[in-house]
């Protein structure tokens, strides 16, 4: 019973203990990782200071463990000397055999003592760790982590580039959230970002389109990026010239975002870019981004009539991209998404997020269709509802498929001067997190580009 009852009171002294000591741990801890953050001390040094804080953390946590112990194994030793005295004194005859016993039993508590102690140590010790690396996880996500790796080898049928420049897509953040987890990133560490452009420094066995010292774009697999960086690897399918009127920051903005539109409009839509086949009446939203911006350029290569979306700031801008029609979204007109000319659409090239199927609807044309580029579980839904009712008027999710030569034909375009890659901003790599964050915050007017 007084084993019962020593156990129980100390495991309830050390989990309070493990409690107060994480609370203020990870308070200090975290005002460690803000104070880093507006001091701008390198990764490295900031991931150091956590791990000192623990480890001074895991030493106090010993001395006071050691000093625990000591309290109760005296405690435990006076209790034991004060029975011992007394059943000695009262019982002669078995006085020896009583005094082992004695013994026995308190060396006993004393192994029970220490293993507690051992216990609570490991586990207190291993939770501090794991604080630590959490923190440590937060702030690399918060203030951007730098780090040195080897440049990557070429393999088989892959080129080497030496990134010239890069261009940040929302899929790019979304993958480090873990929005696209459990299937994206595939492994760590993970270098983000899948749209380059640059020179071929080494190309691997089996390649035959490319040589060192040509300039070119590519499209890296978002299974791989590595786009982020100095150099980055490529597979020659997706990788296509650059001619020398391209230059490096307007082609790395093309992979994504403009295979991403040249896909909707001339898969999904049906659009002809040449100007052959009916007209057809389009809505763009979100046309002053990266997509959309490409999107409405390449639609008026086709006979269309083209309604797009837009904040109120960038309304001359779409103007100039060649759109028949530019509504501001937070106006009435433009919250219902209805043509100024009444015009139907036959497809919405739809760019943003957090419009509902119903709001499109009575603006479609009979046949009309909702070409949804990030779609959600709810558009999947919608799309699955519409094709087991036959309805006429669908929403059809997008599944980017990238092609070698429709990234050439959009190089083609802007080398021709009849397609632009319009750059919001150009940011060094070593303030990668500065173009990080601003296209979090969607508010980017064409392309952000990185440049090593």
């Amino acid at each position: 019973m007084v084993l019962f009852l020593l156990k129980i009171i100390f495991l309830a002294v050390t989990t309070l203990s493990n409690i107060v000591s994480r609370i203020i741990f990870t308070t200090a801890a975290s005002f460690i990782c803000l104070l880093i953050q507006g001091l701008k001390v390198p990764g490295e040094a900031a991931k150091g200071g956590l791990e000192q804080v623990a480890d001074l953390i895991k030493s106090c946590a010993e001395y006071l463990a050691e000093f625990a112990f000591e309290v109760v194994s005296s405690v435990v030793s006076a209790v034991f000397d004060v029975v011992k005295e007394g059943l000695l004194g009262s019982v002669s005859a078995t006085g020896s055999a009583i005094g082992g016993l004695m013994e026995q039993t308190r060396n006993s508590i004393d192994g029970l003592v220490k293993e507690l102690v051992s216990e609570v140590l490991g586990g207190f010790s291993e939770m501090v760790s794991t604080i630590v690396a959490d923190l440590w996880n937060n702030y690399k996500d918060a203030v951007g982590y730098h780090v040195e790796v080897t440049a990557p080898a070429p393999k088989k049928d892959e080129v080497l580039i030496k990134v010239e420049a890069a261009s940040l897509n929302p899929v790019d953040w979304k993958l480090q959230k873990g929005m696209l987890r459990p299937i994206l990133p595939s492994k760590f560490p993970f270098i983000p970002v899948s749209d380059v452009a640059g020179e071929v420094v080494e190309v691997g066995f089996g390649v035959k389109k490319f040589k060192p010292g040509d300039k070119v774009v590519a499209y890296l697999s978002l299974f791989s990026g590595g786009g982020l960086a100095e150099f980055a690897v490529a597979k020659e399918n997706l990788t296509v010239p650059r001619p020398p009127e391209v230059s490096a920051a307007e082609a790395a903005g093309l992979p994504i975002a403009g295979l991403t539109a040249h896909q909707a409009l001339t898969q999904s839509a049906g659009v002809k870019l040449d100007g052959s086949g009916p007209r057809k009446n389009l809505l763009i939203t979100a046309a002053s981004g990266g997509v959309g911006h490409y999107a409405v350029q390449l639609a008026k290569l086709g006979n269309t009539h083209v309604t797009a979306t837009c904040g109120a700031r960038n309304l001359d801008f779409v103007k100039g991209l060649g759109a028949d029609e530019v509504l501001d979204y937070k106006t009435p007109d433009g919250a219902a998404l209805k043509s100024p000319s009444g015009q139907k659409y036959d497809a919405v090239i739809h760019c943003a997020t957090g419009t509902p199927f119903s709001a499109f609807k009575p603006n479609l044309s009979p046949t009309g269709k909702v070409i949804d580029l990030t779609p959600s579980f709810g558009s999947f839904m919608t799309f699955a509802v519409k094709k087991l009712t036959r309805s006429k008027k669908q929403l059809v999710p997008l599944f980017g498929v990238p092609k070698g030569e429709n990234l050439d034909y959009l190089v083609q375009l802007v080398k021709e001067g009849k397609l632009k890659t319009v750059i919001d901003s150009k940011h060094p790599l070593s303030e990668a997190e500065e173009a990080w964050a601003k296209s979090i915050d969607g508010h980017a007017i064409g392309k952000i580009i990185v440049e090593p």
